[in-house]
């Protein structure tokens, strides 16, 4: 199995204001972690500079095993296509060597359609190649048990069907089933309950639950982090950046668990508050 370690990471708004400052968390080996924090306190951000989208000012970002990412809204994987299709969704998905090798096929393809030589069915036929020596064909295989179990079509009679065709409930389904029965060992979950069902929502706390793959997720329904998460990281607000800090139980236990550190870090405030009062009484004698 896979694991994330931010360490000390910082990020910059563009207009020069701090958004996260010293955060570091771990994700260990098939841990299921809930990323929880006010709105507008870099929880998704912070996604982002995981799964490599930002950059962060300072601070590293280290993780084994393959990465799978789910965006708040889905179709923003594909948001560069006019008209994306649910291959295309589920394409954008897979691992990297596997779309450069579709794209190879899609550019010989379209090559066909200008020349159809023997030299251009040459290369058709090697760009089938690859995609069959880069996993292309197994993949289709995990894509039509997945649009089977979420949508009830096979892979086949759906690929080319439009995106904007499903509703917000059917594409979060289909990229949840393939990341859970994907290749990725490490999965970044922003909001994954949002526009499912009661029986859809019991389906991915039990998928989750069940699955051996590493998650760090972003949601607000309080079921699901209690029933899922292991573990709970809280990006707190803060002057000078929100920084994060690391229950290590579970939801159940996370809010006591905060109150009395809050409670803690009030008494060590109080006893240095006296203690600066007494230095500045001496002084002033």
């Amino acid at each position: 199995m896979g694991h994330v370690e931010v360490s000390v990471v910082r990020y910059e708004l563009p207009d020069g204001r701090v958004l996260l400052d010293d955060v570091s968390l771990r994700v260990g080996d098939g841990a299921k972690v809930a990323l929880v924090g006010a709105n507008g306190a870099g929880k998704t951000t912070l996604l982002r500079i995981i799964a490599g989208d930002l950059t962060p000012q300072a601070g590293t970002v280290t993780r084994s095993g393959g990465l799978g990412v789910m965006r708040q809204l889905v179709s923003q994987n594909v948001a560069d296509l006019a008209t994306p299709s649910v291959r295309d969704l589920l394409l954008s998905l897979a691992p990297p060597g596997i779309r450069a090798a579709a794209a190879r096929v899609e550019a010989s393809e379209l090559a066909l359609l200008e020349a159809d030589d023997e030299k251009t069915q040459m290369r058709y036929a090697e760009a089938l190649a690859d995609w069959a020596d880069a996993g292309g064909y197994d993949l289709e295989v995990v894509w039509d048990v997945c649009t089977t179990a979420a949508l009830g079509v096979p892979f086949d009679r759906t690929k080319h069907r439009p995106l904007a065709t499903l509703s917000g409930g059917e594409q979060k389904r289909l990229v949840l089933e393939y990341l859970l029965r994907g290749p990725e060992e490490v999965l970044l979950l922003d909001e994954p309950d949002n526009f499912l069902d009661v029986p859809g929502k019991m389906w991915l706390e039990e998928r989750l639950i069940q699955s051996p793959k590493t998650v760090l997720l972003i949601s607000h329904d309080r079921e699901l982090l209690r029933n899922v998460a292991t573990r709970v990281v809280t990006i707190e607000l803060g002057a000078a950046g929100n920084t994060a800090w690391t229950h290590p139980g579970g939801y159940d236990s996370y809010h006591d668990a905060r109150r009395e550190r809050f409670a803690r870090l009030e008494e060590l405030r109080r006893r240095w508050d006296e203690q600066h009062a007494k230095l500045r009484a001496q002084m002033l004698m």
